[in-house]
């Protein structure tokens, strides 16, 4: 399950970076990939930035005068058939099956 997870992640990570705004370029070189839980039937990773840069929240939803740019929540939400295309694959592959 994990290794569909991570399939899928990896998938907005690199779209996270490709649209991450770039100023210093401190934020999208620490945007990471991590697992979370796994269990028999379910797995979770999580992509997101190096929480001390503080700034992180504000480029992503907005600040007072400053429009939000939302790359984490986008790099799921413009992906989501790839993504999943990516896990069932990864599943698919992982218990001997073919698509």
């Amino acid at each position: 399950m994990m290794a569909g997870a991570k399939a899928g992640g990896k998938i907005a990570l690199e779209d996270a970076k490709r649209n991450c705004p770039v100023d210093s370029g401190a934020l999208k070189q620490s945007l990471h990939l991590s697992e979370c839980k796994a269990t028999a039937v379910k797995a979770t990773v999580q992509v997101d930035y190096d929480k001390s840069l503080k700034y992180g929240t504000h480029v992503e939803l907005g600040a007072r005068g400053r429009p939000a740019n939302p790359f984490l929540r986008n790099a799921v939400d413009d992906n989501q058939n790839q993504i999943n295309n990516a896990i069932v694959a990864e599943i698919s592959r992982a218990v001997g099956r073919k698509l």
